[in-house]
C-alpha cells in the first residue's frame, strides 16, 4: 500500500527557541503572553526581528481526513495554543504587535524554569511531546473506553505525569487503577 504524507503547513516555522540556549540561561524573569487565536508562531517571529527572547514548544501532529487512508497531513503546532513564554526583566512593547490579549506574571520563577526546562530537554531529545486534549481534573467521573478495563467507571482520584490517570473504581472500595490516560473518557 502506498501512503502519501502531505506537509500541510506552508507558511514558514519560526525557532522554537530563542536564542538558541537553555532555558536556564535566559536574560530576564519569565512571562506568559496569552495570545489572540493562531498567533503563537507569528509572534514568535515577531520576537525575533524584536530580539525578544522567547520559547515556543511545537509539536507535529499527524492528521489522517476521516475515510481516507493514503494521504496524511503533518501540521506543527504549539504544545501550548494560545500561549508562549518570554523572558525581559519588564515586559516592553509586548502589546504593540497586536497579537498579545493578555499578560501572566511567572511568580514562581524556579518552578517554571524548571518545569518548562523538562518540557524544552525532552522535545530537544526527541521524545514525543503532545497536548493533554481533554482536561481532566480531580473528581471528575469517567469511564475508560479501551483495554482490559473497558467499561469501569470511576472518579480520577490523583494525576500523575499528565500520562496516567488514577481511578478510584466504585464496588472495588478505595482501589487504584492506573490506566492510560489515551483509554479514558470524562463522563457528562
Amino acid at each position: 500500500m502506498y501512503i502519501s504524507i502531505v506537509m500541510s503547513n506552508k507558511e514558514p516555522l519560526p525557532p522554537s527557541r530563542f536564542p538558541d540556549r537553555p532555558i536556564e540561561q535566559a536574560e530576564g524573569k519569565w512571562w506568559i503572553a496569552k495570545v489572540k487565536a493562531r498567533q503563537e508562531k507569528k509572534l514568535a517571529f515577531d520576537f525575533v526581528a524584536a530580539g525578544v527572547e522567547y520559547y515556543l514548544p511545537l509539536y507535529k501532529k499527524v492528521y489522517t481526513r476521516p475515510g481516507e487512508t493514503t494521504r496524511k497531513r503533518i501540521f506543527t503546532l504549539p504544545l501550548f495554543p494560545g500561549y508562549i513564554v518570554f523572558a525581559q526583566d519588564t515586559p516592553q512593547n509586548i502589546y504593540r504587535t497586536g497579537r498579545v490579549a493578555q499578560l501572566i506574571e511567572v511568580r514562581n520563577q524556579s518552578r517554571f524554569i524548571k518545569e518548562i526546562s523538562a518540557i524544552y530537554s525532552a522535545l530537544e531529545g526527541g521524545m514525543a511531546v503532545m497536548p493533554l486534549e481533554e482536561g481532566f481534573e480531580i473528581e471528575d467521573d469517567v469511564e475508560v473506553v479501551s483495554g482490559l478495563l473497558r467499561g469501569i467507571k470511576g472518579k480520577i482520584a490523583e494525576i500523575r505525569n499528565s500520562r496516567y490517570l488514577m481511578l478510584e473504581v466504585e464496588g472495588l472500595g478505595k482501589a487504584l487503577v492506573k490506566v492510560d490516560i489515551r483509554s479514558v473518557k470524562k463522563l457528562p
